[in-house]
């Protein structure tokens, strides 16, 4: 279950000129894009390494993305590979996968799913569309993006394209149904062919997110308006007015438990003992524990608070973190400075 994308590519008819072309102008696409898309990268905090969240996505393999830098809501790391040679696409084929969506080709002659991953509709979902329809646009006979993606998907992504490519990209085929029947036709036929055409039509029903994402969105309960503010909103909202006002009595409890614990424990006469770089290997080396990973904003801030912040800090990172709810409001708390003063 999940909102994926996918791109599939007949690798054996991409000469690497054209590919990289084509990863040229993907390059150009990411930097132009809002929001900026985040990628995962290592740092290191004194002797400690920790993985972190960053907008410099294009690594040496090609474009990392894996969220986005505004909401920071991450999904599962997509890659834009920067050569179109099969070794760097993997050994999963449509031929062996028996998923096979090539238009036109036999899937025998190297049809492959450059994207297969689940973006769960985040944010950074349209520019996963929009690299697959590029691909697709540059490749009309050797490409196909396909999914779970929606109207108002490809309809955003072909405005953005166009703006920042500054040529016209039309819609892919799984939105223009002659178009896809006319590709698929050449392989499939009878029931085949319609179950194929069945599978990648576009869905006009709405967003591409409905299904995984709004399950707590839409519910009025108090309790689902908490875990949507902690799972999507706290950890990049400029303001606390824009929590619920359940949600805000969460973390102003929870910063008040922080704070009582550290006066009890004396947190900040150690942590003065300590030091700044060894609280803040500390504070590392409790995120990486409890697979709380941050953004580069974040850690930025960490490596310049001072003591008092560190010492807020520490003790926030050394929670005992049972559940998910937990997880997440201990997250913003280290991503988001304005959760602090509440």
């Amino acid at each position: 279950m999940g909102v994926y994308v996918r791109l599939g590519v007949i690798t054996d008819r991409v000469d690497e000129a054209t590919w990289q072309g084509i990863y040229a102008d993907a390059r150009r696409i990411a930097a132009a894009w809002t929001p900026k898309p985040l990628g995962i990268a290592w740092r290191s905090i004194g002797a400690e390494r920790v993985g972190q969240y960053t907008t410099d996505i294009e690594r040496s393999d090609g474009l990392s993305i894996v969220g986005d830098a505004s909401s920071r809501l991450t999904g599962e790391s997509f890659l834009f590979p920067s050569t179109i040679a099969r070794r760097r696409l993997g050994d999963r084929s449509a031929a062996s996968s028996g998923d096979s969506h090539s238009p036109d080709e036999s899937a025998s002659i190297g049809w492959r799913e450059l994207f297969d991953r689940k973006t769960q509709g985040l944010p950074y979902h349209t520019l996963i569309v929009a690299l697959g329809m590029l691909v697709e646009h540059r490749l009309p006979t050797r490409a196909m993006v396909h999914g779970d993606i929606s109207r108002a998907d490809v309809d955003t992504a072909s405005r953005r394209l166009t703006e920042i490519l500054g040529e016209p990209v039309g819609l892919p085929a799984i939105a223009d149904p002659p178009r896809l029947r006319a590709r698929l036709a050449s392989t499939l036929a009878g029931d085949e062919l319609e179950r194929e055409l069945e599978n990648l039509a576009i869905s006009d029903c709405g967003d591409a997110l409905a299904a995984d994402l709004l399950g707590t969105w839409l519910s009025v309960s108090e309790p689902s308006r908490v875990n949507r503010d902690l799972e999507y909103v706290a950890r990049a909202c400029d303001t606390p007015a824009r929590l619920d006002p359940a949600t805000r009595k969460v973390f102003s409890e929870l910063v008040a438990t922080i704070r009582s614990y550290m006066r009890r424990a004396e947190v900040r006469a150690q942590v003065e003992s300590w030091g700044a770089v060894t609280t803040r290997e500390m504070i590392a080396r409790a995120t990486v524990r409890d697979g709380l990973r941050l953004t580069a904003t974040a850690w930025d801030e960490i490596e310049t608070a001072d003591l008092d912040e560190l010492a807020f800090l520490l003790s926030t990172a050394c929670m005992t973190i049972d559940g998910w709810h937990i997880h997440h409001a201990v997250r913003a708390l280290l991503e988001n400075p304005t959760l602090r003063e509440l």
